[in-house]
C-alpha cells in the first residue's frame, strides 16, 4: 500500500495531549509513520495526500463489550451458522460507523474462524474482532457449558486458551436478562473467581467480569479481575476498591439508557430493572471519574453498531469531557482488551486505524451519533470508507 497523508486536519490522537491543528497523519503500510504538527512532517514521494480542510482525525473507536452472536450454549448448529453470517454483517456495519475494533463478549470457537478470516483479509471491510472465552457457572447469568469449582474452571480456561481465545469473560452477579435473577444475585464465588484469574493471567490474558452490585463486585475486585463490567448498582466501597487496585471500569451505560428500556420491545422484568438502574448507574460513573478510575467503553448492545456513539454521549453527560470520552473509547478500551501495544492511539508504530469526522467532537460529542459525520475510515492503513464528495477530493 502506498503511504497516505491526511493533512490540514485537527488531530485527537487518543492520548491526553491537547488536539493539534493543523496536523498531519502519515501512514506507512499498515502502521502510523508520523502524527503531529503539519509543519514538522515531511511527506514521502509517491504518497497519497488528502486535504481534510479542518476535519477531525480520531483513532478508530473500540466497542469493548458487544454481543455479535448469541450465547453459544443456546444455539444449535444451524442457529450458530446463521449467527456467524449475521455477525459478519454487524462487523461491516460497525466499520461504517467508525468502530474499527469490537470486543465480542460471548465468544465461541466458531467466532475464532470469523476473527481469523477478517485478520487475514479473506473477509474485507469488517471491524476487527477480539473474542472472549466465556467461563460460566452452571445456571449462571451466561448460559452455556458450566464449570463449577476451582479445578473445573481452571480446566475450562486452559481449553479456551488452547483454542485461541483472546480474553475471558465471567460473571460475579446476576443481571437484567433472566426473570429469576437480580442484579445482586451471586454467581461465581470469590474462590472460583480467584482460580479463573490466576489461570488466565498465567496465560497472559485479561479477565472481564460481569458485576452489577455487591457482594459480587467486591469479590471481583479481590480476585483481581482486570475489567469490571456494568456496575449498574455500584457503590462507593466498590469504586474505591477499583481505584486502589488500578482496575478498569467499563460501565456500558447504553444498556440502562432510554434507548433500551424505552424501546418497548423487552420483557417487563428487564424494562423495570433497567429503568430503576438508570440513575444510580450514572451516579456511579460520575464518582468513578472523580476518583480517577480508568473508564473504558462497551455497549452490551447486541447488534446495534451505532450504539458506541451514544455511549460517548452518556459518558459526557456523567461529567467526562469529550476528550476523556474519546480516550475511553480508544486508548483505555484497547488496554482493557490487552491490545494497547498496537491500537488505541495514533502513535508511530501502532496500527493505522483512524476515522475522519465532520466538525469538532470536542465542541459537540453528539455529532458522532450521525453516521453522515463519519467522512472516512482507515483500518491498518487501508481506506475502508471514503466519502470523497464530503472531502472535496
Amino acid at each position: 500500500m502506498n503511504p497516505i497523508a491526511l493533512t490540514n486536519g485537527r488531530l485527537i490522537d487518543g492520548s491526553e495531549k491537547p488536539p493539534l491543528f493543523p496536523a498531519t497523519l502519515l501512514t506507512d503500510g499498515a502502521v502510523v509513520a508520523a502524527a503531529g504538527p503539519a509543519r514538522k512532517i515531511s511527506l514521502p514521494e509517491g504518497c497519497s495526500v488528502i486535504d481534510l480542510q479542518g476535519r477531525t482525525i480520531l483513532p478508530g473507536l473500540i466497542d469493548g463489550h458487544m454481543h455479535v452472536t448469541g450465547m453459544p450454549g443456546l444455539l444449535d448448529a444451524a442457529a450458530n451458522l446463521r449467527n456467524q453470517l449475521r455477525a459478519s454483517e454487524i462487523l461491516r456495519e460497525c466499520l461504517l460507523w467508525g468502530t474499527t475494533t469490537v470486543g465480542h463478549a460471548g465468544g465461541c470457537e466458531e467466532n475464532l474462524v470469523l476473527r481469523d478470516m477478517i485478520d487475514k483479509g479473506t473477509l474485507k471491510q469488517r471491524a476487527r474482532l477480539v473474542v472472549s472465552g466465556v467461563v460460566t457457572a452452571t445456571g449462571g447469568h451466561v448460559r452455556g457449558e458450566g464449570a463449577d469449582g476451582p479445578w473445573e474452571i481452571r480446566k475450562m480456561v486452559r481449553q479456551m486458551a488452547l483454542a485461541g481465545m483472546d480474553f475471558y469473560k465471567t460473571c460475579a452477579t446476576g443481571g437484567f436478562q433472566w426473570a429469576h435473577e437480580g442484579l445482586g444475585t451471586p454467581d461465581y464465588s470469590l474462590e472460583e473467581l480467584q482460580a479463573l484469574v490466576a489461570e488466565a493471567h498465567m496465560r497472559g490474558r485479561r479477565v472481564h467480569v460481569h458485576a452489577h452490585a455487591q457482594p459480587g463486585i467486591q469479590n471481583a475486585i479481590d480476585a483481581g479481575c482486570d475489567v469490571i463490567l456494568h456496575g449498574a448498582n455500584i457503590d462507593a466501597c466498590a469504586l474505591e476498591g477499583i481505584a486502589a487496585k488500578g482496575l478498569i471500569y467499563m460501565p456500558t451505560l447504553y444498556i440502562t439508557s432510554r434507548h433500551i428500556w424505552g424501546s418497548g420491545s423487552l420483557p417487563e422484568h428487564m424494562t423495570g430493572r433497567m429503568k430503576a438502574a438508570c440513575k444510580p448507574h450514572r451516579e456511579g460513573v460520575a464518582q468513578a471519574r472523580e476518583l480517577g478510575i480508568t473508564i473504558a467503553t462497551g455497549t452490551d448492545g447486541g447488534p446495534r453498531p451505532g450504539a458506541l456513539m451514544h455511549e460517548l454521549c452518556e459518558l459526557v453527560d456523567c461529567g467526562l469531557t469529550p476528550q476523556e470520552a474519546i480516550i475511553a473509547a480508544t486508548r483505555n478500551t484497547a488496554d482493557s482488551l490487552g491490545i494497547g501495544d498496537r491500537l488505541g492511539t495514533l502513535q508511530p508504530g501502532k496500527l493505522a486505524d483512524c476515522i475522519v469526522v465532520e466538525g469538532d467532537p470536542l465542541n459537540d460529542i453528539s455529532i458522532l451519533t450521525s453516521q453522515e459525520s463519519i467522512a472516512m475510515v482507515i483500518k491498518e492503513g487501508r481506506i475502508e470508507v471514503d466519502s470523497r464528495a464530503a472531502l472535496n477530493v
